[in-house]
């Protein structure tokens, strides 16, 4: 179990700071300093955490800090690592999923002992810090650290009811591409199926209701069956006559979709060999999709 006396400080008081911040104290843990660029954000989160003090600088904040979350923007954390003289055996911890603790080579050049500590989540469209916060349960964390703060960030995983891994340096650029897929390229697919809604004449509010249920249903298939039960469409039954459809559609009114579409079948090709396809099957649709692609 993690020391919840430890006196833990944020630089960076943005969407994630508030949010993390918020659910370490509910969970008990001192949160007893807060530093940003805006004194205001600084000010709102100490007006909400018993105990937790407004510093002016990112230097004072880790003077009176035994383990520092740098919180900032994604840019600025190696430029905050690099402005501060860290204390020997001080812990230091980055919250970007998509670079090593490098980033803190400076704190650890220094004796600190340097971690990363990611939740794989999305942290938009939210209304307020609470609803961060309460975002954060329950998700996996991606977790690197050196000596005492590798255990320490696992025990504040599991405190927050997630599930941690160790995601070392090397990996971190895949792991946050696999967020970026099933995140943030997520939206840009449904933002192509809801433009094929507008050449169809329709609003994006009416493609939007048609395609919720449907996705939503998809996610869930996902989280109880597995990912080859939920796979679907023409590309997963062999069914070429419709995939030529699509294309040829895709080729004459949106064009510019077709490698999209082409490519995204291919991509279920392994879901389709679990589904039974054979050797000649999947190579008729990889034909087809050439074809198309060839013209485009």
């Amino acid at each position: 179990m993690a020391n919840r006396n430890l006196d833990i400080g944020f630089i960076g008081i943005g969407v994630l700071g508030r949010g993390l911040s918020l659910a370490l104290a509910e969970r008990g843990y001192r949160v007893a300093g807060a530093h940003s660029r805006s004194e205001a954000s600084a000010r709102w989160l100490a007006d909400r955490i018993p105990g937790c003090d407004v510093y002016a600088s990112a230097q004072a904040l880790s003077d009176a800090s035994g383990l520092v979350f740098i919180t900032t923007p994604d840019s600025a954390i190696e430029d905050v690592s690099r402005s501060v003289n860290w204390r020997f055996g001080q812990g230091v911890v980055h919250c970007y999923g998509g670079a090593s603790i490098e980033l803190l080579k400076s704190a650890a050049q220094q004796g600190a002992m340097t971690g990363a500590f990611h939740p794989f989540q999305t942290f938009a469209g939210l209304a307020s810090p609470e609803e961060a916060a309460a975002r954060l349960s329950g998700v996996t964390f991606a977790v690197d650290g050196e000596g005492w703060i590798g255990g320490y960030l696992h025990s504040i995983a599991q405190d927050l009811d997630g599930h941690s891994v160790s995601i070392p340096g090397e990996d971190r650029p895949l792991y946050h591409a696999a967020a970026v897929f099933g995140c943030g390229y997520l939206v840009a697919l449904l933002k192509t199926a809801v433009s094929l809604w507008e050449t169809m004449g329709f609003s994006p509010e009416q493609a939007i209701q048609a395609l919720m249920p449907l996705s939503s249903a998809t996610l869930g298939n996902v989280a109880r069956e597995g990912l080859l039960p939920s796979a679907t469409g023409p590309a997963i039954r062999g069914d070429l006559s419709t995939l030529r459809s699509h294309l040829e559609a895709l080729f004459q009114r949106s064009p510019e979709l077709v490698s999209l579409y082409g490519n995204l079948a291919r991509a279920s090709l392994p879901l389709a060999v679990g589904h039974g396809l054979g050797p000649s099957q999947l190579t008729a649709i990889e034909e087809l999709v050439d074809h198309y692609i060839g013209i485009e």
